[in-house]
């Protein structure tokens, strides 16, 4: 099989067997079309799979991060796309040897998750407008990314029925359309209960919860703009986004000594190790009490 034949049939089995996000589809069909298009500026044309070697591909690897200088995060997604697509050629038997066993990702620094303290996340709420004629939608937008963390796909993808007052829960869909139930506290069913009164319903026929002045369900760009506005008036970090409020969720969840397990399942996080960066919370914890430890004994 010619390598661009298997990349349109592994393109095809992420999107009706295993039910990926769209984007990490397009993510890794994406670094799959590099190493393509780079084993063919290397003359070799349109490869037969069973032909690349771990040679060849330890070399586009040394490429990408000498030549484009990518960060260790972009090298590691590359090198996952890789070891997934030819451990997906090694098991339906196209190749007998899988050529991208032994590639390494390159070790990430330890960056830690920018987020809001309290006082500032309350700053934050508090800046909005009450004149706005949006006020109402922005402000339960707000206290919803703060008060449980969803992802911006998941806010903007909610639906008018998905909030249960009676159980106190909103239902999620998450990354790969897994749906979860996050937790409403009395803050956010307060916000919601007065947007579901007050505010416009959909006129596009989707449903929608949240939806722009036409009466079409909101996009994420939306949702963007609201929170850029809102750091502005408070005079916050204007690095603060949608993603960063879902980190001030968790990261404040931490601090009050919440399992990290039972965050991992709020997040929606697959993997523990994504959970894990909230860690840092806990850093003034640990020295504090080191500082007040009083040794028994030397001995």
């Amino acid at each position: 099989m010619r390598l661009q034949q298997a990349i349109e049939a592994f393109g095809r089995c992420l999107k009706s067997e295993r039910n990926m996000a769209p984007r990490t589809i397009e993510a890794y069909l994406y670094d799959l079309g590099r190493l393509a298009r780079w084993l063919g500026e290397c003359k070799l044309g349109d490869p037969r799979v069973d032909a690349i070697t771990n040679w060849q591909l330890k070399e586009f690897l040394a490429v990408l991060h000498e030549e484009h200088d990518l960060k260790p995060a972009s090298m590691s997604r590359v090198v996952s796309s890789i070891r997934v697509f030819f451990e997906f050629l090694h098991t339906d038997g196209y190749v007998e040897t899988n050529p991208a066993r032994g590639l390494r990702s390159p070790k990430k620094g330890r960056r830690l998750p920018i987020y809001l303290p309290p006082d500032e996340a309350r700053r934050l709420v508090l800046s909005m407008d009450p004149e706005h004629p949006d006020h109402l939608r922005d402000r339960t937008i707000l206290v919803l990314l703060l008060m449980t963390g969803m992802r911006l796909s998941e806010l903007t993808g909610l639906n008018r029925n998905d909030p249960s007052f009676e159980a106190r829960t909103i239902k999620v869909l998450g990354k790969g359309r897994k749906e979860r139930l996050v937790p409403m506290n009395r803050l956010a069913e307060a916000a919601l209960r007065n947007w579901l009164a007050e505010g416009p319903s959909p006129t596009d026929g989707s449903n929608a919860l949240f939806v722009n002045r036409r009466g079409e369900r909101i996009s994420k760009r939306t949702v963007q703009y609201i929170v850029h506005k809102a750091v502005k008036r408070a005079g916050l970090d204007p690095r603060i986004s949608p993603h960063k409020l879902r980190h001030t969720f968790a990261t404040t969840l931490y601090a009050e000594e919440t399992d990290l397990r039972d965050i991992q399942e709020l997040l929606g996080h697959a993997n523990i190790a994504s959970t894990s960066i909230y860690t840092h919370t806990n850093v003034d914890k640990v020295r504090a009490a080191v500082a007040t430890l009083k040794l028994r004994s030397l001995g």
